[in-house]
């Protein structure tokens, strides 16, 4: 080992969990301990969307990042890795993925160990603290075993990872858009199952929402993680499985920018507009949104927009699915038969699938559930929009509901106490 060096070893591995845990946190960490280095471990993840890597290596601060087969090799075969010699001093932090990566990371370099999680407190005797969003993940860990002295709420992540680019007026003009208008943002999700089903759909509903209400204007929240090649694939192919419709792009990004945007036609001739890494600026400058569960949910939330999550259960088969019931999903002839059967009792199982219900543990944005067509979320929106008291009392009360940043922070500065305690 290399003494005289600190390092912070993280694992994160998938779109929710690098942009909206892993991101706002490797900025939080770089201030508050400016001489570790960052080495990001990607575990092996169903979720995955296939971009992690290129995604964490432009972060700030990152000095190597390991896949998931380099990971497996430095833990489970004692493998060493490429321009990596760990120094005496160091620690772990969990943020995504499973827990006994990190505890097999910790154990392998004798760091202590810490995770961020929503409750979960498995392994914890090879922890040194769990970091939670609110007092009900803390009752939950406390529930399941979880010694209180180890437990720290932090505050929600996801708050730190919501960053304004653009002045409302400046974005919507370059994106083409009416700042007098209302405007639903459309949130197809980041994983390239999601970008060829429910993207469609999302534009189905579209089409129907813009003939009732006549003067709404869309535009596509694209993930960082997707490419441009999966978009144009989803939009030429255009699945049917959820009632969708299929369009063509244009390329209108200006110069010297950090974002892409193109115009949208769908086959009908809607025009919307789509837009790449500016996601927080859509969310901000829309009055409700469409989305799929995730972290862009809270992340909503923190904003104060309105959203309609739906959930479409019309081919569970094609949902990925972590652990044994993934890979039973695979098995010929049986397979997705049983896959589908996991996924429909998972399912049923969960009371909310969006996070801000999930906190408040009661409905503040309506989810929708089930086999889905563009039809039923178009009913949806169109009751919402029409109840503009509705919109803004949901609004206030998701900002309630995720409290306020600083939770990155927080979390760095027990790190660093930590490491400061126990010394070399």
């Amino acid at each position: 080992m290399n003494d005289g060096k600190l390092d912070i070893i993280i694992t994160a591995n998938s779109p929710g969990e690098v942009a909206a845990w892993l991101t706002p946190s490797l900025k939080a960490l770089n201030e508050i301990l400016p001489q570790a280095e960052f080495t990001v471990f990607i575990p092996p993840c169903p979720f995955a969307s296939g971009r992690e890597e290129a995604i964490v290596a432009a972060l700030p601060g990152v000095r190597r990042i390991f896949d998931r087969k380099q990971l497996l090799l430095f833990i489970l075969a004692g493998r060493n890795l490429p321009d990596f010699t760990p120094g005496s001093k160091g620690a772990v932090l969990f943020l995504g993925g499973d827990l006994i990566y990190a505890v097999l990371l910790a154990r392998r370099l004798g760091y202590p160990a810490f995770a961020y999680t929503e409750g979960r407190v498995q392994w914890q005797n090879h922890f040194s603290g769990f970091f939670l969003p609110h007092e009900q993940a803390k009752n939950q860990a406390v529930k399941a075993g979880g010694e209180s002295e180890k437990l720290h709420v932090v505050g929600n992540l996801m708050l730190d990872a919501v960053n304004l680019k653009w002045p409302r007026k400046s974005f919507l003009n370059t994106l083409r858009l009416d700042e007098h208008q209302p405007l639903i943002g459309l949130f197809a999700g980041s994983r390239p199952y999601e970008i060829k089903h429910i993207l469609p759909m999302l534009l189905g509903s579209a089409e129907i929402i813009a003939r009732d209400l006549k003067t709404v204007q869309f535009a596509v929240g694209l993930s960082p993680f997707v490419t441009e090649e999966q978009l144009t694939e989803s939009l030429e192919s255009a699945s049917d499985i959820l009632g969708g419709v299929g369009g063509e792009l244009k390329d209108i990004t200006p110069d010297n920018v950090l974002g892409r945007i193109w115009n949208l036609k769908t086959w009908s001739g809607l025009e919307l507009s789509c837009v790449q890494g500016w996601q927080y600026d859509l969310m901000a400058a829309a009055r409700l949104a469409i989305t799929i569960p995730g972290s862009n949910t809270a992340e909503m939330a923190a904003l104060g927009l309105p959203m309609v999550v739906i959930t479409p259960l019309n081919k569970p088969e094609l949902i990925p699915l972590q652990g044994i019931p993934g890979l039973v999903g695979s098995l010929p002839l049986i397979g997705k038969q049983l896959k589908r059967k996991a996924v429909l009792a998972y399912a049923e199982r969960v009371q909310f699938t969006s996070q801000p219900n999930r906190w408040a543990q009661k409905e503040i944005v309506p989810e929708l559930r089930g086999e889905l067509r563009p039809e039923d979320v178009a009913v949806a929106v169109g009751d919402l929009m029409r109840k503009p008291e509705k919109l803004e009392s949901m609004s206030r009360h998701l900002k309630q509901i995720m409290g306020k940043p600083g939770a990155t922070r927080t979390m760095a500065l027990i790190i660093k106490t930590a490491l400061e305690q126990h010394p070399v």
